[in-house]
This record gives structure tokens, C-alpha cells and sequence, in this order.
């Protein structure tokens, strides 16, 4: 972004950050313009000795072709393993004997499973067999007793996440494709799962502009609301049951916070929110990320660092 904004009568980059597949090949497209100017070429040399790049495998052909305009002015090595690419629905589909090795010959192959030498050996060299066996495209043996192999009745049973994790120490994860699943699981789980925000920050954003396009204390309110519905899980009150003292206390401070939101830029009062919906002993928070993101970008904008909060998620975006 750096090399394309500063050529942009060469490079012709998008004007922010990408928000769409179509702008970012547009900015892979204006950096190659930009490094095939001789002056950034030099800088680049005098800049870097070596460049790196780790998860090529992930690589699209634009970025794959930027990468072979680097190597041009500084030496670069590429690593990656075909057999771990996630992202062939989003166009990462090289070719390695065609496409990758041509122009980064294989140097080494690493054949020591690092992750689980020390904690899980087994698992380690079961992983490393059986990534042989699919490349050769060999049959799986899932009743390895070296591995936990579990069936589920149906793809929407959800016991199975949970078999065996009472006593167990350590942290646990669920992986999901579909990202609204997710959400939903750690929801049901009560917080027992934070839910991992995507790096594109699609829901922050969308907080930033409900807010900014909001001057009343109702409008930022409703921008809010909306943030934490999608944060917090939420237990019902049981039949008869009563608010504590301090459930009354805290709501009550929520609501005069509730009240000062249209007060200048409604940072302070927002940020009085943020804490106190914490302490709600009912609310249990599943989408953690998300919600110390906002916190954070309306920090920045109660202390003047940023023009709206548009501005401030920007930055937390980018970092």
C-alpha cells in the first residue's frame, strides 16, 4: 500500500484500504507498476537483504506474480506446504511444479514435525505419515490408536464438541468454516468459546458507521445495542427470580450512560458502557475480540486521535 500510494499516477491503487477482492487485485496490480520503476527498485535493494515469505501456499496468482517482481530486485525465499492450503475457494490454486518451483527451487523440506515434538510426539508423526499417504493418495486409517476418532449421528449434532472435556485442562478449540456458526456456538456454549473475529473486521466496521451515522443519543444508542447483542450471551431470569443490588446499581449507571451518548461525540459516555455491561452477571461475552476492538477504537476517539470512529477501527483494523 505503502510503494502503490506513493505512485499512485503509475500505480492507480484504490483509495483506502481494500474492502473487496476486486481492490485488492487492483492494489497487488498498482504495487508491480510501482516496482518496476528503477528509483523504487533501488530502494528496494538498499532497503532489505533478504525477503521472506511464509504460507505461500495461500498465495493467489496476483500475489504469487508480485512476489516474482520482488525477487527481481531482492533475494527471496518462499515458504510453504501444498497440502495445507485453505484457501482454493478464494483462488489460491498454484501450481507448485509449474507455477511456484520454476521460480523458487525447492531448497529444503522439513521433515520434523516442531509443533508436537515435545507435547504430542505421536500426533506429530501420525500427521507426518499420513500427509505422505495423501499425497500418494494412499487410504487413511482413522482407528490409529495414536489419534481420538469420534462419530457424530449428524453434521448438526453438537454433543460430540463437547465428549470427554469434563476434567480436561488446557484450552480447546472448534473449527467451523462458516463463520455465523461459529458465533452461534460460542453463544450456546455461555462464553465457554470466544468466538474469533475474521481480519477483515466486517462487524466493527459496521459498528463505526452505525455510530458516526448517528448524532442523537437514540442513533448511537441503537449502533450499541446492536454491538453488544452480538457480543454477549445472555441468560434469562428464572421464574420469581429477583435483580441483585448490584445488577440494579449497574443498570441504573447504564441507563444515565445511555443518556449522555448524544453529549459531543458520545465517546465518554459509550466508553462507561463498555465497562459496565461487563459486570452484568447475567451477560456472559463470547466475541471477546470484537468487543475490546470497539472499546479500544472508541478510546481513541474520546482522546482526540482520531476524526470519527470510522477513523480509530481503521487503525485497529490495520494493526
Amino acid at each position: 500500500m505503502r510503494y502503490a500510494h506513493a505512485f499512485p499516477g503509475k500505480a492507480k491503487p484504490p483509495p483506502d484500504l481494500p474492502t473487496s477482492s476486486a481492490e485488492w487485485d487492483q492494489l497487488y496490480r498498482g504495487a508491480m507498476h510501482a516496482l518496476q520503476i528503477e528509483a523504487v527498485g533501488r530502494v528496494l535493494r538498499a532497503s532489505y537483504d533478504r525477503v521472506l515469505v511464509d504460507e505461500y501456499q495461500d498465495c493467489n496468482s496476483l500475489q504469487h506474480e508480485l512476489v516474482i517482481q520482488i525477487a527481481s530486485h531482492c533475494p527471496t525465499l518462499v515458504f510453504g506446504d501444498p497440502m495445507q492450503g485453505i484457501f482454493e475457494f478464494a483462488g489460491a490454486k498454484l501450481n507448485w511444479p509449474k507455477e511456484v518451483q520454476p521460480h523458487f527451487p525447492t531448497a529444503l523440506n522439513l521433515e520434523t514435525p516442531f509443533r508436537w515434538r515435545d507435547s504430542n510426539p505421536a500426533l506429530g508423526e501420525w500427521i507426518a505419515e499420513t500427509r505422505q499417504k495423501l499425497m500418494t493418495g494412499q487410504t487413511i486409517d482413522l482407528a490409529d490408536n495414536r489419534i481420538i476418532f469420534r462419530q457424530s449421528s449428524s453434521e448438526f449434532e453438537m454433543a460430540t464438541f463437547f465428549e470427554g472435556i469434563d476434567g480436561k485442562e488446557g484450552t480447546f478449540a472448534a473449527i467451523h468454516c462458516n463463520k455465523g456458526l461459529c458465533y452461534q456456538l460460542a453463544k450456546a456454549a455461555g462464553g465457554g468459546y470466544q468466538a474469533i473475529e475474521e481480519v477483515a473486521a466486517k462487524r466493527l466496521l459496521q459498528f463505526a458507521e452505525e455510530w458516526d451515522g448517528g448524532s442523537s443519543a437514540n442513533q448511537r444508542l441503537q449502533a450499541f445495542v446492536s454491538l453488544q447483542k452480538a457480543c454477549f450471551a445472555t441468560k434469562p431470569m428464572a421464574a420469581g427470580e429477583a435483580q441483585s443490588e448490584e445488577e440494579i446499581a449497574a443498570n441504573a449507571a447504564i441507563h444515565i450512560a445511555t443518556t449522555e451518548l448524544a453529549n459531543t461525540n458520545g465517546a465518554s459516555a459509550a466508553l462507561r458502557l463498555f465497562t459496565l455491561l461487563r459486570t452484568l452477571p447475567r451477560r456472559k461475552l463470547y466475541r471477546y475480540e470484537l468487543w475490546k476492538d470497539a472499546e479500544r477504537a472508541m478510546r481513541t476517539l474520546e482522546a482526540g486521535r482520531a476524526e470519527n470512529l470510522r477513523e480509530a477501527v481503521a487503525r485497529i483494523r490495520q494493526r
